[in-house]
C-alpha cells in the first residue's frame, strides 16, 4: 500500500514537474517532496545509472531536460515506471534552474 501511495505521489509530482519545479526555488522543492522519496530516488539513481556510466551531476541539467534523458535510459537500465518517477523526484531537488 505504501509503495502504491509513493508511486501515485511521485507520478503526480513528475507529471507536473517541468512546470512546477522550473518555477520553484530548490529549497521549496525539497520541502514539498517527502524526504524518503528523495532518498529512494537517490539510491535508485546511484544503483541503476552507475552500472553503465559515470553519474551525471543532477545540477548539470534543468528539470525540463531530465525527464527526456531518464526516459531514454529507462529500458536500458531496466527500471519500472515507479523507479523512474522516484529517480526524477530526486533529480528535481538538484536540477539546474
Amino acid at each position: 500500500m505504501r509503495t502504491k501511495r509513493l508511486f501515485l505521489i511521485a507520478t503526480i509530482l513528475i507529471s507536473s514537474a517541468v512546470t512546477i519545479f522550473a518555477a520553484m526555488p530548490k529549497d521549496t522543492i525539497r520541502t514539498a517532496i517527502p524526504a524518503d522519496s528523495i532518498k529512494m530516488g537517490n539510491a535508485l539513481y546511484v544503483k541503476n545509472c552507475a552500472r553503465c556510466h559515470k553519474l551525471k551531476d543532477p545540477g548539470k541539467y534543468t528539470m525540463a531536460k531530465w525527464p527526456g534523458l531518464v526516459n531514454k535510459m529507462q529500458k536500458r537500465a531496466k527500471i519500472s515506471d515507479e523507479q523512474k518517477a522516484l529517480i526524477l523526484t530526486y533529480l528535481a531537488t538538484a536540477a539546474k534552474k
